[in-house]
């Protein structure tokens, strides 16, 4: 594009270019949506050949999302030629024969292009096998102590990291569709209508139709590692095993204890029998002590209900298996992780954690819950 010098010239030619990128950014939208279709009956079964489909549909997005990036570099290119032009305009009124030295504008990071101006079209992403930048920064680093972590909500202690596994942010490629038809495909627990969370009587409820929690359910539990010098038989202050830390962990239901409905045995999900504790990684606990997670493929543990902007919650912090205080920044999101034939989507909060320097991170629903006490 050979751009007029003209300022007004400069000016239509962008509001023309902005307008067509409105359109593509709608188009990418409707790919999106066709993912999220495709997805859902690749899920469920429905159709044999839905797998070479969605492989279709994620080379469209990719290709529509480069053209994006091309609109956006002449749309920038724009932009500079129209600063070029106004700040010359002055000197040619001053009489200077001197052409302005325009010094050019470092091109913004790609990663700061996911989000189109303001229209209808939602917000186009930045797919993760396009080889851009992550949307937020990466995870703090992370060794076997928690010395460099938010404080938990209740008082640290060590924990270890998923599998070793290298953390990577999963794109938004769609705001979470409110069908229940994707609810459930996504384990969203049905047609969600409420924002913010429900009476106490109604968790309370929701709690007891679920009870006896099942073995191999998700749980948010306080760590039964002893706490160094507490005495004998002490209670810790928010109940739990003697002497045990307010911390919590992510764990699994072993087993219901005598068909009493509130005492289980507990396990954490990430022992290290290289560290032994007395416990071997399994101890007894009540319900007052857990936390139920939603489970994938079991819609009745999913809340229903969506955490509101600005609600402290509890979440687990990515690449640990600890659960800190963290405050919902937007969610739940629809998001497309891995490459290939192993895409897959996933439901997600974004949150900033307590003393993490207003980072925001991406979190699975499923590890995200509310602790204020049933």
């Amino acid at each position: 594009m050979a751009p007029s010098s003209d300022a007004a010239a400069l000016t239509a030619q962008l509001r023309a270019h902005l307008q067509s990128y409105l359109a593509h950014s709608a188009a990418i939208s409707q790919t999106l949506r066709d993912a999220n279709t495709l997805q859902q009956e690749l899920e469920a079964g429905q159709a044999e050949d839905v797998r070479d489909r969605l492989e279709s549909v994620y080379d469209r997005i990719d290709e529509q999302t480069e053209a994006e990036f091309l609109q956006l570099d002449v749309a920038m290119d724009l932009l500079d030629a129209i600063d070029a032009a106004q700040a010359v305009a002055p000197a040619a009124d001053a009489g200077s024969g001197k052409k302005a030295q325009h010094r050019k504008r470092a091109k913004v990071d790609t990663s700061s292009r996911a989000g189109s101006p303001a229209s209808s079209a939602a917000p186009s992403p930045l797919p993760s096998f396009a080889g851009s930048p992550p949307l937020h920064a990466p995870p703090l680093p992370r060794s076997g102590s928690h010395a460099a972590k938010p404080p938990p909500l209740l008082p640290a202690t060590s924990s270890t990291s998923f599998n070793g596994s290298t953390h990577q942010h999963p794109t938004p490629i769609a705001p979470a569709p409110p069908s229940s038809a994707t609810s459930s495909s996504h384990g969203g627990g049905g047609n969600k209508k409420a924002s913010g969370p429900p009476s106490l009587k109604a968790r309370r409820d929701a709690l007891a139709a679920q009870l006896p929690l099942r073995p191999g359910r998700p749980i948010a539990v306080k760590e039964s590692k002893k706490v160094p010098g507490a005495p004998p038989g002490a209670g810790s202050p928010l109940g739990g095993p003697p002497g045990a830390a307010d911390n919590y962990i992510l764990g699994r239901i072993v087993m219901c204890l005598g068909g009493d409905k509130n005492r289980y045995t507990v396990e954490d999900v990430d022992y290290d029998p290289a560290n032994p504790t007395p416990e071997g990684g399994k101890w007894n606990t009540t319900l007052k002590s857990i936390i139920p997670l939603p489970e994938k493929g079991d819609e009745r543990s999913y809340p229903d209900y969506d955490f509101s902007p600005g609600t402290y919650v509890l979440a687990c912090y990515p690449e640990t298996t600890s659960f800190y205080r963290a405050v919902i920044a937007a969610g739940p999101l629809a998001v497309a992780t891995g490459q290939g034939k192993k895409k897959e989507v996933q439901r997600i909060y974004r949150l900033t954690f307590d003393d993490d320097e207003g980072a925001i991170r991406d979190v699975p629903l499923e590890l995200v819950c509310d602790p204020t006490p049933l």
